[in-house]
């Protein structure tokens, strides 16, 4: 049997970005491997997309699928399983296309069964555990301000951790925060 995959990091970007945000992200991306940036529906992103793309960094935007093609995303997270035949219709077979499933086994099945390259779960232990357990499709931990947590759902089998909104304000700076947090998953 190989090797557990090393769990991965996903930054969602917070919903209204600071002026100093494409700095703060470029001194992230330079030091620390992020798999994935999850970025707001803003129209105007494309400089965050390339930033983040020029260092190996995937890009998705969040719910808006219009926007992921305009600006050249990887693809999009999807919070409505409903949208993602017109998803992957829009962005085409190679782009990530995410659903956030919440708590429920069902949805996130569902999602598996569509076609969905992740499935994102809330922060539930057990649940991760189950899906990481039983399932191939990929499971994408959405830890929301639960950052100390992330050991735990790395051991249960999440292959991405996702975090943002306290992640942004740590009083030491995103970057001493996404440190600590790639500490937790190494």
């Amino acid at each position: 049997m190989p090797p557990p995959a090393r769990c991965q990091l996903c930054l969602a970007a917070p919903a209204v970005l600071a002026s100093d945000f494409s700095a703060v992200l470029s001194d992230i991306l330079e030091q620390i491997e992020v798999a994935c940036l999850r970025l707001p529906p803003e129209p105007t992103a494309h400089n965050l997309v390339q930033l983040a793309q020029a260092r190996g960094t995937a890009v998705v935007i969040d719910g808006d699928v219009e926007i992921a093609a305009a600006l050249g995303a990887d693809g999009a997270h999807l919070n409505d399983l409903e949208k993602y035949s017109f998803a992957r219709r829009q962005l085409g077979k190679d782009a990530i296309i995410g659903v956030y499933c919440g708590l429920s086994r069902d949805r996130a099945m569902r999602a598996g069964e569509a076609g969905a390259d992740y499935v994102a779960l809330g922060p539930d232990l057990d649940l991760v555990r189950w899906w990481a357990e039983i399932m191939v499709v990929p499971v994408l931990a959405e830890l929301g301000e639960a950052l100390e947590r992330a050991s735990e759902f790395a051991a249960a089998g999440a292959e991405f951790i996702a975090v943002g909104g306290r992640l942004w304000r740590d009083p030491a700076g995103a970057l001493a925060a996404v440190r600590r947090l790639a500490a937790l998953v190494a």
